[in-house]
């Protein structure tokens, strides 16, 4: 195991060895799931994967910590020998495009090889660095999508809710990129979070650039786990929005109505996350 210290003093990066390259998925909608790395560096406070890294100084320290699964090259090219074809989420528990992809490389050979070898990739960033392997994704655009979460548009909300994340502004660049050469997107609106960016504004914002680039919207309201909450009672709540942000019946169903509406509104199609299983089984292609 080898330790890099970057650019910022609290930005560690560690490399290891990774026992496995693909994961059995527990989403509907997805056969596998490939992981690159452990933890990210884009600290958002609302993500679930705290609870998830499996790296407990990753946890302690969101957003400060990554480990590097520097074989994982070397295991997938072995595990998809005789391994059912399918699809696979890339990736479920951190950011592929995080800084440290740009470095690695990891997600951009292991998707080229999925691909070349005949498997489904879809895969989710908050990262403009996406768009540098454009080449790989039009070269298969017939087998794989390109997911961008965009969860405001406000720079300032942005920077509390997702610090150290790329600009919504550069997201919805490299999703204009993609759509230029005709890459399969789609947005990720989420989470919604009580209080912070569910107003009607911030909401049509997302809508208007995916009328623009032809994307379509999956969305999600805020759900409160341990490692999270902890963040957000940390960080949300000293911008002056104590115990909003909390989900009622009420309200997700009023945010459902904003998003019905601005998809007829818009002609963009929208699911919630929870039925994005059963609109992609009602496609050829799975996730669009």
């Amino acid at each position: 195991m080898t330790t890099f210290i970057g650019s910022c003093d609290q930005m560690k990066i560690i490399e290891y060895t990774a026992s496995t390259a693909l994961g059995k998925s527990g989403m509907k909608e997805l056969n596998y799931t490939l992981n690159p790395y452990s933890g990210c560096f884009h600290g958002c406070v609302y993500c679930f994967a705290i609870n998830m890294t499996g790296k407990k100084d990753a946890a302690e320290n969101w957003g400060e910590v990554v480990y590097v699964k520097t074989n994982l090259i070397e295991l997938l090219r072995k595990e998809i020998i005789g391994k059912k074809r399918g699809m696979v989420g890339i990736s479920s528990i951190t950011d592929p495009y995080q800084a440290a992809e740009s470095k690695y490389r990891i997600t951009r050979n292991a998707a080229e090889i999925l691909l070349r070898n005949g498997f489904r990739v879809t895969v989710q960033t908050k990262s403009p660095l996406v768009a540098r392997d454009i080449d790989v994704f039009s070269r298969y655009r017939t087998t794989c999508d390109v997911g961008i979460t965009i969860t405001t548009m406000d720079r300032d909300v942005a920077l509390t809710i997702e610090p150290h994340a790329p600009s919504p502004e550069s997201r919805a660049g490299a999703l204009r990129k993609l759509a230029d050469e005709h890459v399969k997107i789609w947005i990720f609106a989420g989470p919604i979070i009580r209080g912070i960016n569910d107003s009607q504004d911030s909401i049509e914002k997302i809508f208007n650039i995916a009328s623009s680039t032809g994307a379509r919207i999956i969305y999600d309201t805020y759900a409160p786990y341990g490692g999270a909450s902890a963040l957000m009672h940390k960080t949300v709540n000293k911008e002056g929005h104590p115990n909003t942000y909390y989900t009622d019946k009420a309200w997700a169903a009023g945010i459902r109505n904003i998003f019905e509406k601005f998809s007829s509104r818009y002609s963009v199609r929208v699911n919630t996350e929870g039925e994005e299983w059963l609109a992609e089984y009602q496609t050829d292609f799975r996730t669009f």
